[in-house]
């Protein structure tokens, strides 16, 4: 036996046709992104322009809220330390 005819016979889901990724009126395939981005906002999001604004934003507050902590929220700080004077 072959070794392909093999595989076929024990994986036969590895060679059925899979669906394409989801295109716009173009033509153009989606990122992965994009279709996880639809996927996961349970239909609020319709098209790829809405999906690319939507993770924009997200990595607007990501990136600043990423800021906050790397330089720290303004007076949150003490102003001075006690120490003990030997």
């Amino acid at each position: 036996m072959d070794l392909l005819e093999q595989y076929k016979q024990q994986r036969p889901d590895a060679f059925q046709e899979r669906k394409p990724a989801p295109a716009d009126a173009h033509g153009r395939e989606y990122g992965a992104m994009i279709r996880m981005a639809m996927r996961l906002s349970g239909g609020r999001i319709r098209d790829a322009r809405q999906a690319n604004y939507t993770l924009l934003v997200t990595a607007v507050v990501v990136g600043f809220v990423a800021l906050l902590f790397f330089f720290g929220i303004p007076g949150s700080a003490p102003t001075h330390v006690n120490t003990i004077n030997p």
